[in-house]
């Protein structure tokens, strides 16, 4: 929360504030208006069923009029008024003598209720009975229903809600208008320093008003071009004292930067080129050994298959040297494309037709290619290369049984090639990092040896001299989708 509101702007922070005082203010004028007008309801009600109460008293003045059949009467007559719930009469010592309407009251309490305090929905009022010599001949008890007083108390209610609803909206935007307003000299000065900040002295702040902020822009105004001034003779000194110092000192740091940056790739691609040339030559040495040792009487089986194991750590290593070859131009700007006029379904068959079956054997290879795909301007063998490249990866982390897709679609002023597997994927953080130099994913995942990643690398870069681009997204179900693009045209 402290975070939060350090976050904020300096407006912000005084709009929250203002307007939350005001809100307060507002609540608690609006609760002890709510208050007020409860009590006043509830007293003129009060007022009002005790004057009817009386009138009703005053007009018995005999113990005659006490008597039953005449109290039923007059009784009947008083409970057609709507706002009497129900009346009952008592004779002198409180017992029983007519009741009329509705009580909904067990207990009787020969004294009238505190209206301020109520439990149910009617309001009792009791009245003694005088007779004509001051004596008490009888008693009543009237129920008043408070249903509609109670209405009128949530009507005001709701309507207190709406105003304070109103005025916090009212609030909001005044507060937030006159703050703007107030605010906007010392937003100008704000952006003012900034821009000096940035050496930008072109940053003059109009003055609005002749008050304390307005002497303030002023003086910042008269500052900015005392700082102008004295910032370009210095400048200008500094610039003339160091001109030749800094020309040195430039081209010292691009040399020793450079030398770096050479000493730092030969270091690395030394490196790894000797760990992955080690690797197949001691693998074919130590093959080359154990055939042309003659003492362990080897069968024609286990010798052809020791030379199969050679041939294939061969074409690994003329791989190899190709790939560091390609590298080699590359870095060099040196690699040259031999384009000419390429008939793309064609292409993509010799190259499946090319692979070996060792390779692509338990996994199936589906080719779609639209039939409205022009012949494309492009480097033959170099396209091969990138396909190569792309299936063969795919054969790599692709399970047995599965599928890869190969699909060539027509876009306007290009053609798509997608090489899709059913493969683990690539993770999102190493979609973009994949085909940078030496990239290459975890070895776990493959189901052969890995590359040493510099496939990617020379596939994007011959790509890029194409005029296409190259990426890879996830497939629809499960997989990898390496896609690339080759423009068309004459």
């Amino acid at each position: 929360m402290i975070k939060l509101i350090k976050k904020m702007s300096f407006k912000l922070k005084l709009i929250i504030i203002i307007s939350f005082i005001n809100i307060l203010v507002i609540s608690i004028i609006s609760y002890i208006s709510m208050l007020h007008m409860e009590r006043s309801l509830k007293e003129r009600m009060e007022l009002r069923t005790k004057v009817i109460v009386d009138v009703i008293v005053h007009s018995i003045d005999d113990e005659t009029k006490l008597k039953r059949e005449v109290i039923e009467e007059y009784s009947n007559f008083i409970i057609n008024e709507r706002e009497i719930q129900y009346i009952a009469f008592f004779d002198k010592r409180n017992n029983l003598i007519s009741i009329a309407g509705e009580r909904g009251k067990t207990e009787i309490k020969f004294v009238t209720e505190n209206i301020f305090d109520m439990q149910d929905n009617i309001y009792d009022v009791y009245g003694e009975i005088i007779g004509k010599n001051k004596i008490k001949i009888g008693s009543i008890i009237v129920g008043f229903p408070i249903t509609k007083l109670k209405q009128a108390i949530n009507k005001g209610v709701v309507t207190s809600i709406i105003l304070w609803l109103i005025a916090i909206v009212v609030i909001m935007i005044f507060n937030y208008s006159s703050l703007t307003y107030f605010l906007r000299p010392i937003r100008d000065l704000f952006r003012a320093a900034e821009c000096v900040s940035k050496r930008d002295f072109n940053c003059k702040i109009p003055v609005y008003n002749a008050d304390e902020i307005g002497k303030i822009s002023e003086q910042f105004n008269l500052m900015i071009v005392e700082l102008e001034s004295f910032y370009n003779s210095l400048e200008e000194k500094v610039k003339i004292a160091t001109n030749g110092l800094e020309a040195s000192n430039e081209k010292l740091k691009e040399k020793t930067k450079e030398l770096e940056e050479m000493d730092k790739r030969k270091t690395e691609f030394v490196s790894i080129v000797a760990h992955d040339l080690r690797s197949p030559l001691t693998s074919m040495m130590g093959f080359a050994d154990t055939l042309n040792n003659e003492n362990l009487n080897l069968s024609e089986q286990d010798k052809k298959r020791y030379i199969n194991i050679i041939r294939t750590e061969t074409r690994r290593l003329s791989k190899l040297i190709s790939n560091f070859l390609d590298i080699s131009l590359i870095e060099e700007n040196k690699i040259v494309m031999d384009a000419e006029k390429t008939d793309l379904e064609e292409l993509i068959n010799d190259v499946l037709n090319s692979m070996s079956e060792n390779i692509i054997k338990g996994i199936r290879i589906s080719l779609e290619v639209g039939e409205d795909i022009p012949q494309i301007y492009m480097d033959r063998d170099r396209i091969i290369q990138v396909l190569q490249n792309l299936i063969i990866n795919a054969l790599k982390y692709s399970p047995e049984m599965s599928e890869i897709k190969i699909i060539a679609k027509r876009f306007p002023d290009e053609v798509r090639i997608s090489v899709i597997d059913q493969g683990p994927g690539i993770p999102d953080r190493q979609k973009e990092k994949i085909f940078n130099k030496f990239s290459k994913l975890s070895e776990q995942k493959a189901k052969k040896e890995s590359g040493i990643g510099l496939g990617l690398f020379i596939a994007k870069s011959i790509v890029n001299l194409h005029g296409g681009k190259i990426w890879v997204e996830d497939a629809e179900n499960k997989g990898s989708n390496f896609s690339f693009t080759l423009p068309i045209k004459e």
